[in-house]
């Protein structure tokens, strides 16, 4: 069976609802489902599939799959798919098409939309295309990650990155070259947060290492922000259309047992939706106040994050790449790979329970890359993420490895408290501090490599430099950070 969907849209329907549902009928017996999409040029028109089990928002069932704008025909058998999209049954009933209006042209867009329901295997045509899925259907209770407690050591830090992307969406690597790419870097765990799919969570189970703690994970992508869910297994909804529909999401990922963290909410040319529009949510597990380079605007991110201290929030700070991993080999620059910025992990285990844990509890800190530098606080003999009673002055100790010729900084509610420079690789600071406010926490900044730092921006090139958004003189005209620690918090 073939059917062919034609529209034309515009910004007006987009304001309405930034998603448009093309529903068709599937009848029993089914065993492939095609879809291709194009439309006019000047517009983004994103692309997704729902099967009938889908139910209102937030729905835990029949997100059958998304592919964005990176793909223009995907399909959905009964053993394998395109990646971003599930294989499995394909139930008698009605399947939408899903698009998403990212961004409409001044003038509309017109789209064609076409779907072919197979009921029987071309096996010719399966073996010129070759695999589309990484991994083969299984039960829904086996697309958990493994119990990971066999594979821990015990109590330390431990560096990962909490965000990156495969070919699951808009990257072209696989699993298997982000893997590679993270264990060449010495990460210990890897959240693999492919834009509002799960398809990359059943494949992950055949990489699951003694070296690599795999996290499963999503990054909701909207059009008026992104965020990361951690430690759900299965598909969790996207289809955000209010900022009520975001509170409902937290609470559904909580109940599902996950966590919740704002990505990158600082301004960012050319990407939609990328800056974070809804309100904070109000019982939000992290911020990402650092991804990939410190130049890509995040002190914008940091900024963001310190307003929510003021105003007595409890939210742990965390960094991600965000790297979206390329084929083979990596070759870029190491501030742009897997790994940079690096989130550390205080467990007492190298499982997924203590991961998230350490996360909701805030016992985190982020340097720029696996290397380091390594910041760890302490307030009145509490370690990070720690509240403590307020005191005229506090009792403070910093550790710090790997940053020698930069400096200190301790941060309150008002601002920098107290500033030194670090003189040795392996550096304490222990000190009493008069901080008034919610919060103490730290950070690292460039000193002795400021001059080197500088050089380095120049020399990644003007046209770079232009589609990130960067400015030289924006980027040194503030401390320029090398690792952020999680506040402990005063009441």
């Amino acid at each position: 069976m073939t059917l062919a969907f034609e529209g034309h849209v515009t910004a007006d329907d987009r304001a309405r609802d930034p998603y448009l549902e093309l529903p068709f009928e599937v009848g029993a017996g089914a065993v492939r489902i095609s879809v291709g999409y194009r439309h006019d040029a000047g517009s983004v028109l994103d692309l997704g599939l729902l099967d009938p089990s889908v139910g209102p928002f937030p729905s835990a069932t029949g997100l059958r799959g998304w592919s964005g704008g990176a793909r223009d025909h995907v399909e959905v058998g009964l053993d394998r798919a395109t990646p971003g999209y599930l294989p499995g049954p394909l139930p008698s009933g009605t399947w939408r098409v899903l698009l998403g209006l990212a961004a409409v042209a001044p003038g509309g867009c017109s789209y064609r939309v076409e779907v072919e329901v197979d009921v029987e295997v071309d096996a010719a045509a399966e073996a010129r295309e070759g695999p589309t899925h990484d991994g083969r259907a299984r039960p829904a209770a086996d697309h958990a990650s493994p119990a990971h407690g066999a594979h821990h050591t015990g109590p330390r830090w431990y560096r990962g990155d909490l965000q990156s992307h495969t070919h699951h969406s808009d990257a072209r690597g696989s699993l298997e070259d982000l893997r590679s790419a993270a264990l060449a870097r010495g990460l210990e765990y890897l959240a693999v947060t492919d834009h509002n799919t799960v398809s990359h969570h059943a494949p992950i189970d055949r990489f699951a290492t003694d070296a690599l703690l795999w996290l499963p994970s999503t990054e909701v992508t909207t059009y008026r922000g992104h965020a990361n869910v951690w430690g759900v297994d299965g598909a969790v909804d996207f289809r955000v259309r209010s900022d009520a529909d975001v509170a409902a999401l937290v609470a559904h990922v909580h109940a599902r047992g996950g966590l919740f963290s704002v990505n990158h909410p600082k301004a960012a040319p050319g990407c939609i939706g990328c800056d974070w529009e809804y309100p904070i949510p109000t019982d939000l597990d992290a911020l990402e106040a650092w991804q990939g380079p410190w130049a890509y605007r995040n002190w914008e991110s940091l900024e963001r994050y310190d307003r929510l201290l003021r105003a007595g929030r409890r939210v742990t700070l965390v960094g991600g790449s965000d790297r979206h991993q390329p084929p083979g080999p990596d070759t870029d620059p190491e501030p742009l790979r897997v790994g940079s910025p690096t989130t550390w992990l205080q467990l007492a285990a190298r499982t997924r329970a203590d991961a998230l844990a350490a996360l909701r509890e805030g016992r985190a800190t982020v340097s720029e890359g696996p290397e380091g530098p390594f910041l760890e606080i302490e307030v009145s003999g509490s370690g990070m993420g720690s509240i403590v009673a307020a005191a005229p002055t506090l009792r403070c100790r910093a550790r710090i490895r790997g940053a020698r010729g930069e400096r200190l900084r301790w941060i309150g509610a008002d601002g920098p408290i107290r500033e030194v420079a670090i003189d040795d690789d392996a550096f304490e600071d222990a000190c009493s501090l008069a901080a008034g406010g919610a919060f103490v926490r730290a950070e690292v900044v460039a000193d002795a490599s400021l001059d080197a730092r500088r050089a380095a921006l120049r020399s990644s090139g003007a046209e770079r430099r232009r589609a990130a958004g960067i400015e030289e003189t924006a980027v040194f005209a503030r401390p320029y950070r090398l690792a952020l620690s999680n506040p402990v918090y005063v009441r």
